[in-house]
């Protein structure tokens, strides 16, 4: 008996050990790696940029997209381990994914994994469900979000005004280490804006 309480206080004390750990380490981190890719859409029209876009700025311009119904539209960004450790890159939250009702204008509905972007950034064919994935130190991994416009364009021009949109300018993902999750918001190197359906698509 001795034995196994010896043996339970040790395991007790790793478990403890690991999640104070876990929890402070400051210097473990996922962030915006550097390789980007333009978003790809597929049956929607790209719109030029919105003025003033396009003078000196500090924020990027949005790409812009006309609406067009059950049509995608996917963002690829890079990520980085930039830590001195092994990091667990879980994804993209399914809780961010749940707040969007499916009869939005568009929404998130998948995450794709890109590889390793330093060896080429992938096509059409190339990417794959998101799965956890291990990032070494410095390590970087492609990641996309697929979005998708909604088919009910009756809906779209009853909820959503000609001339305003829907956008995003970041992603959260998820990570962890040891035991705790822990989140970041990734900042788009190009935000994305898909506009409501304007007054000729409404007509018909």
């Amino acid at each position: 008996m001795r034995f196994l309480a010896v043996g339970l206080v040790l395991v007790v004390a790793a478990v403890l050990a690991a999640a104070v750990a876990d929890l402070t380490v400051p210097f473990a981190t996922i962030g915006h790696g550097s390789y980007s890719r333009a978003p790809v859409a597929e049956g929607l029209e790209v719109l030029p940029p919105e003025p003033p876009c396009g003078a000196r700025s500090a924020t990027p311009c949005a790409a812009r997209f006309d609406y067009a119904p059950n049509q995608k539209l996917t963002v690829w960004f890079s990520l980085r381990n930039e830590s001195r450790v092994p990091l667990t890159l879980d994804g993209v939250p399914r809780r961010w994914f749940e707040q969007f009702p499916s009869e939005a204008l568009t929404r998130p509905v998948a995450v794709l994994d890109g590889g390793d972007p330093a060896r080429g950034i992938p096509g059409a064919m190339g990417a794959t469900p998101f799965l956890a994935v291990v990032l070494t130190p410095l390590q970087e991994r492609m990641v996309g979000v697929e979005f998708r416009t909604t088919a009910d364009v009756a809906y779209a021009c009853t909820h959503w005004g000609a001339g305003v949109g829907i956008g995003w300018d970041r992603i959260p993902v998820v990570w962890h280490w040891v035991a705790t999750e822990h989140e970041t918001q990734i900042d788009l190197a190009r935000p994305v804006t898909l506009m409501a359906p304007t007054a000729t698509d409404c007509s018909g």
